[in-house]
């Protein structure tokens, strides 16, 4: 049978399976980006921020503004949510401190100066989705600047935002076919010669291609024309149908999947939810996603919350992941009896497993010895 198109079955079938096929991903990669930045951003959220200064670990101003609200309308928590997730869709995030708030820029312009201080411009804040434009000038060291310069997550989103153009494309190119019907010429049987008649009514013979040249004149023609086929043949519309099963869709989306979670170096066994040893995939999942956005951050407060001068002298600010670990009180029971022997004070292991600390003498106090005593020259 010989199969007829204006600009071809299969490729018309083809650009409709890119369409399909390419969105099915898009929205299955838009959903595993969303979960590994959700993980990623509610670990380090669920963190506290630890003010140090000389005199030990103090609750401030800033401390409250990192740990409970970070200004007027967004708690801290919402917040390190966002800034994270602009750091790793966006690659960098500008934080503008205002007096004891904290607030993300949504745009910004800054020089070009590489010896002195860069100055920051046209700086748009955002807060619950409203937005303010501020007049104020800022001077590199009034503002953190976070910058991932994460390789593989660029490269991944660079992946994903072409997807976005070759779709564009395909859809292009789809409307432009299907702005004009398609057909298909079916003959039966091999007709390399057809009969047709000449305008003074005599008869002629013409070939397949021939024949189609005419049909498709007639297609186009803007009058009314009446088309006549032998028994042979038959002209009909092309119709095209869906080929993309929910297998393949399944599928798709475990490789999606699989291939995100390496991007953000998160375990697979952990994106997937297939955890067998959690404390294992817990501490992996740190140490390899978490860790390194912790640093960025670390890095940048205590560069411009805290100063250099402060910060040599034993002032700092930093994450504490440990509150994210779960602890199983009854299960790790012996190994706190170990940290308390070693020396760990009661409020420093009610705070590992997330209870309120004391705040007594007593829980302050440190022992050395398994008989729990405070002579360290006693033996246990």
């Amino acid at each position: 049978m010989f199969n007829f198109t204006w600009i071809g079955k299969n490729k018309i079938k083809s650009i409709m399976e890119v369409i399909e096929a390419d969105i099915e991903e898009l929205q299955i990669s838009k959903m595993a980006i969303e979960k590994a930045v959700s993980m990623i951003a509610k670990a380090v959220a669920k963190s506290e921020f630890v003010v140090q200064r000389k005199n030990g670990k103090v609750k401030d101003d800033i401390y409250y503004m990192l740990n409970v609200k970070a200004n007027e309308n967004e708690t801290a928590t919402d917040f390190w949510i966002e800034v994270i997730r602009r750091l790793l869709i966006e690659s960098e995030c500008v934080i503008c401190r205002i007096g004891k708030s904290l607030y993300v820029a949504d745009s910004w312009q800054v020089d070009a100066s590489v010896v002195l201080e860069q100055k920051y411009t046209n700086i748009v804040i955002t807060s619950n989705g409203n937005d303010l434009q501020l007049d104020k000038t800022f001077y590199a060291n009034e503002v953190l600047h976070l910058r991932s310069r994460n390789e593989k997550i660029q490269s991944y989103m660079k992946k994903i935002f072409g997807k976005y153009d070759e779709i564009l494309d395909a859809l292009s190119e789809a409307k432009r076919i299907t702005s004009t019907p398609k057909f298909e010429l079916l003959t039966k049987g091999l007709q390399p010669l057809l009969r047709s008649k000449n305008p003074d009514g005599t008869d002629k013979t013409m070939t397949v291609d021939e024949y189609k040249e005419k049909i498709k004149k007639l297609l186009t023609s803007k009058q009314v024309e009446i088309i006549t086929n032998q028994d042979t043949i038959t002209l009909g519309e092309l119709k095209i149908a869906n080929n993309v099963s929910t297998e393949d869709i399944t599928k798709i989306a475990h490789e999606i999947f699989i291939e995100c979670a390496l991007a953000f170096d998160i375990p697979k066994a952990v994106f997937l939810g297939e955890i067998t040893e959690k404390a294992d995939s817990t501490n992996e999942f740190i140490t390899y996603a978490v860790s390194w956005v912790v640093e960025v951050i670390n890095d940048s407060l205590n560069a411009k919350l805290v100063g250099q001068k402060d910060y040599l002298n034993g002032e700092k600010i930093w994450i504490d992941m440990s509150g994210y670990k779960h602890v199983d009180i009854i299960e790790s029971a012996g190994n706190l009896d170990k940290l308390r022997a070693i020396g760990f004070s009661l409020d420093e292991i009610f705070k590992m497993v997330g209870w309120e600390e004391l705040g007594t003498e007593f829980s302050k106090q440190r022992v050395v010895t398994k008989n729990y005593t405070n002579d360290l020259n006693e033996g246990s």
